[in-house]
């Protein structure tokens, strides 16, 4: 039986003092990890750096968890705050692929950890993960910093054309480049990654009830939702937050006090903006409460940018999906059954400009008044088809029979 290592290149914080990131489901190493042993019953360990130098290993759902030492930068060479060298990962992990056959899984492998562990084992098998990376491009002229920082991305990427085994990566832009662009000799398929289809289902009328009182909403009231979190960014205008207030005043307009609208993933101080506007917001729900907001919802939006694209469809819209509530974002041209976008919401332009953002809002107005047309059934088993974990791991059986 396979054996795999799943690799994750930055240490995660936990909501509740005293444990582990992992031990509440979180990190995509982990929960990989946790999907191969439980649907295919392969031997697996996840791993990343911690914090500080502390070593923790522990059991947690089948799933040996390996936090290793990391050396944190100093503040004026962190970008965005988030870097920690770890030169203890690629040591342990090439321990395990060379000493115990395991097979690397090594997550957003434009991160420089995961470029650190990849290097080291250049001469072994391996799949590869994207998880929204951008490649390199746009040198700008009479900037020199940013053009060194481009041509070190580009003198970077060169390792990846030597990788023999799979990269796995969320759309077609990033397939195009690696194939067209780059020409790595390893296997490219578009391949995100998943939600728990099992835990995650929808809502019953009682259960959407109790949960829209405990916001204090009135029952018959409109509720939609959505998730503006970018990794490490208090606000970022990719998802569209720089929107929000724009498309609250449409709805007000169109829909009075029956609309009432949840923002999560944002920095406290635009929170505190929004919530004058009387809009329900926080920084970060813990996933549980998250997945209980999201299934009163009546709507899903995610007004992303064209800066997004490199995201995939999104992890908070398989959830949707997984929930059986109606969707509207530009991320849903990336579903792989055009013909099936229709039976789960509205696929958009990226909001870009004025013009898309008033047809943004416009398709969302529509989506509202024509919701009860979408059947939660239908949209929950078209998610499953291509996003539940256990289709996730039947590509990944595939893979590693080409490694």
């Amino acid at each position: 039986m396979p054996r795999v290592i799943s690799v994750l290149h930055h240490p995660l914080a936990s909501l509740e003092p005293g444990r582990l990131a992992e031990e509440e489901n979180n990190g995509w190493h982990f929960r990989s990890a946790k999907a191969l042993a439980k649907y295919s019953g392969y031997t697996t360990v996840a791993v990343r750096p911690g914090s500080s130098s502390e070593w923790i290993s522990k059991f947690i759902d089948g799933v040996l968890t390996v936090i290793v030492p990391s050396i944190d930068l100093p503040p004026g060479k962190k970008f965005r705050g988030r870097i920690a060298i770890s030169p203890a990962l690629a040591r342990v992990v090439r321990g395990f692929v060379e000493r115990l056959d395991f097979i690397p899984y090594i997550h957003e492998y434009r991160a420089l950890n995961s470029e650190l562990v990849a290097r080291v084992l250049i001469d072994h098998p391996m799949i590869l993960q994207h998880h929204g990376s951008r490649p390199p491009g746009g040198l700008t002229l009479g900037d020199p910093i940013v053009s060194v920082k481009e041509l070190n991305r580009f003198r970077r990427e060169a390792f990846l054309r030597k990788v023999k085994g799979v990269f796995f990566v969320l759309n077609r832009y990033e397939e195009y480049y690696l194939r067209s662009i780059l020409g790595v000799d390893a296997e490219v398929r578009i391949r995100t990654m998943c939600v728990d289809f099992d835990e995650i289902k929808p809502l019953s009328p009682v259960e959407k009830l109790a949960v829209k009182r405990s916001l204090g909403l009135r029952g018959d009231e409109i509720l939609i939702t959505t998730y503006m979190g970018v990794f490490g960014e208090e606000f970022s205008s990719l998802k569209g937050a720089h929107y929000i207030p724009r498309i609250w005043r449409a709805l007000r307009n169109r829909f009075s006090d029956r609309i009432r609208m949840v923002v999560t993933g944002v920095g406290e101080p635009y929170a505190a903006v929004l919530r004058r506007a009387g809009i329900i917001a926080c920084r970060r729900l813990p996933h549980r409460d998250f997945i209980k907001v999201a299934g009163a919802s009546d709507i899903y939006f995610l007004p992303a940018t064209s800066g997004y694209r490199y995201g995939g469809i999104s992890v908070a819209i398989m959830e949707a999906m997984a929930l059986g509530i109606p969707i509207i974002s530009p991320t849903l041209k990336e579903f792989p059954e055009p013909e099936g976008i229709r039976d789960i919401g509205i696929a958009t332009k990226w909001v870009d400009d004025e013009s898309s953002l008033s047809r943004f809002i416009d398709d969302l107005i529509y989506l509202i008044e024509n919701k009860d047309s979408y059947r939660p059934w239908v949209i929950r088993e078209l998610g499953m088809k291509y996003y539940s974990w256990q289709v996730f791991t039947r590509d990944f059986r595939e893979a590693l029979g080409k490694l």
